[in-house]
C-alpha cells in the first residue's frame, strides 16, 4: 500500500508523466479481488472495507491524474503509459483524428469526405442486452430487428440502441476487440 501511495504522490506532484510499474493496475485489481475473497466479520470486515476503499481511490486518482496529463500534452509520450492507459489514450487519439478530419473537410469544402463520414456514422452498430421484451422493429438502416426477449443480446444501429436505452428497454454493452 505504501508503494502505491508513493507512486500516486509522485505522479500528483509532477506535471509530466512519471515512470510507473507497468503492472500497477493489474496488481491493484488482484489485491481488491483477494480482499473480496476473504470472509471477514466484525472489525476485520471494516478493516477490509477500508483497505478496499483506499485501493480503489488510489487506482481512480492515479488513472485520472495520468490521463489528464495525456489530454493536456502535445505530443503525447506514449512510452510512459501502461497498457491499460494506452487503451484509453488510443481512443482519445482516434477522437482527435476524427475531429481534425471533419473540421478540415468542412473548411476545405470536401463534401464527399463529409458524405463518407455521415455514412460511417449512420452505419455504426452497437451491442445491446435487452432488459425488457421488445417487439420487432425497422431500424434506422431500414433493416428488420427482433423481436427480442429480456436477456437477448444483439447488434443494432446506434440510433436505435440509444432510443431503447433511453426507454429503459436495453443496456449498451462494450464491443471489445481483442
Amino acid at each position: 500500500m505504501k508503494v502505491l501511495y508513493e507512486y500516486l504522490s509522485r505522479e500528483a506532484g509532477n506535471g509530466s508523466l512519471q515512470e510507473l510499474d507497468p503492472m500497477i493496475y493489474r496488481r491493484i485489481a488482484d489485491m481488491l479481488n483477494a480482499l473480496k475473497g476473504y470472509g471477514y466479520e466484525g472489525i476485520d470486515a471494516k478493516v477490509r472495507d477500508a483497505l478496499a476503499s483506499m485501493l480503489s481511490d488510489i487506482a481512480r486518482l492515479m488513472l485520472r491524474i495520468r490521463l489528464e496529463k495525456v489530454r493536456g500534452s502535445d505530443p503525447i509520450d506514449y512510452s510512459k503509459l501502461t497498457e491499460e492507459e494506452l487503451y484509453i489514450a488510443l481512443a482519445e487519439r482516434e477522437l482527435r483524428l476524427r475531429y481534425n478530419l471533419l473540421l478540415s473537410s468542412i473548411l476545405n469544402g470536401r463534401s464527399k469526405v463529409i458524405e463518407a463520414i455521415v455514412k460511417k456514422a449512420e452505419s455504426t452498430l452497437v451491442l445491446v442486452r435487452f432488459i425488457k421484451q421488445v417487439d420487432a422493429f425497422i431500424g434506422k438502416d431500414d433493416a428488420r430487428y427482433g423481436p427480442f426477449e429480456a436477456e437477448d443480446v444483439a447488434v443494432i444501429p446506434f440510433r436505435d440502441a440509444i432510443e431503447l436505452v433511453r426507454q429503459g428497454k436495453a443496456i449498451e454493452l462494450p464491443m471489445v476487440e481483442y
